[in-house]
């Protein structure tokens, strides 16, 4: 296969997986398609590699190398902040019960990221001007992660793709389900910074 078509043959498979296309009646989830798109990086001819491996060469939504945690939801990668679609993680200083939720969000993000390659597929901008994006580590859907540990919930607002989680970790009494707590929004709102 020449570089020219495996570079444009990966392009295509990633703008697909951004775009959420389904293959033959069925979706691929985004592990699916980090995966395929690391192992396609690593296939393709040395002269290739840097080309492919950069992401404004194959789509401008797509982001990827390492990364560290600001918090449960927001993580950084080559300086460009990128907050997690669809979920919202404990406030640092968010405590649930007498559980430090707000920090343990954090910490295990910081933990997931840990040695890690990071990709993230931008789905929007917030008004801070971060990037929206689902991100996987490892091969693990980080927002999932998060929600299923029972360290950020659902956020209904913008999208429904993590409640079966959610209703999992608080059937299972996950993280901050086994204490109670204010949703991160309402958390937020009755607690100003000064």
């Amino acid at each position: 296969m020449s570089r020219r078509v495996s570079a444009k043959l990966l392009a295509k498979f990633v703008n697909m997986m951004g775009a959420g296309v389904r293959l033959r009646g069925r979706g691929i989830n985004l592990w699916m398609a980090s995966t395929c798109v690391t192992v396609l990086a690593c296939m393709a001819p040395a002269g290739v590699k840097g080309q492919i491996l950069n992401a404004k060469t194959l789509n401008a939504k797509t982001l990827s190398g390492r990364a560290y945690a600001i918090d449960g939801d927001t993580i950084v990668i080559g300086g460009r902040h990128i907050r997690l679609f669809g979920v919202d993680a404990f406030e640092h200083d968010q405590t649930c019960g007498r559980f430090q939720c707000g920090q343990a969000a954090t910490r295990v993000m910081r933990a997931r990221l840990q040695g890690q390659v990071v990709a993230c597929a931008q789905q929007d901008v917030d008004p801070y001007g971060r990037a929206v994006a689902v991100c996987t580590a490892g091969g693990e859907d980080l927002g999932r992660v998060m929600v299923r540990a029972g360290l950020a919930v659902a956020y209904r607002h913008f999208s429904l793709r993590y409640l079966p989680d959610e209703t999992w970790a608080q059937a299972h009494r996950q993280g901050a389900w086994a204490y109670g707590f204010d949703s991160p929004q309402y958390w937020r709102r009755t607690h100003v910074r000064k």
